[in-house]
């Protein structure tokens, strides 16, 4: 699951762990949620900070109720820092050397080296 040089806390949650694969390096905090439904990479020295939900189930909402789950991957790239409080939910990449400041929800692709921010996802390149 994991690379050389990786840490995490032990109060993580990880839904699916046979789908989730760490890079080297790699540092994720207190309190995270790991839905691995699909497949979740984790590039090489990526900072995961507390509370960080990465989640690729959902719910389809054109199915009958009980609505049935469908999930799609998520894969962060290398030297990605990801601030507290942050959602990434699935069929997203984030890419190389990218910024997500706390409390953003990422719902569409984020380009390398851009810095993202705000309630309304304010994209910065850097």
């Amino acid at each position: 699951m994991s690379g050389k040089g990786s840490f995490y806390n032990s109060d993580i949650q990880i839904k699916y762990g046979q789908n989730i694969k760490i890079g080297d390096f790699v540092k994720i905090g207190g309190g995270c949620v790991l839905g691995a439904m699909s497949n979740i990479v984790i590039g090489d020295y990526v900072t995961i900070s507390k509370n960080v939900t990465i989640e690729t189930a959902g719910l389809d909402m054109t199915t009958p109720v009980p609505y049935k789950h469908k999930s799609k991957p998520i894969i962060i790239e290398d030297g990605v820092w990801i601030a507290s409080n942050v959602i990434i939910l699935g069929g997203v990449t984030v890419g190389t050397n990218s910024i997500i400041g706390a409390g953003v929800v990422i719902t569409k692709n984020v380009t390398p080296n851009t810095i993202v921010v705000g309630q309304g996802n304010r994209f910065i390149n850097k």
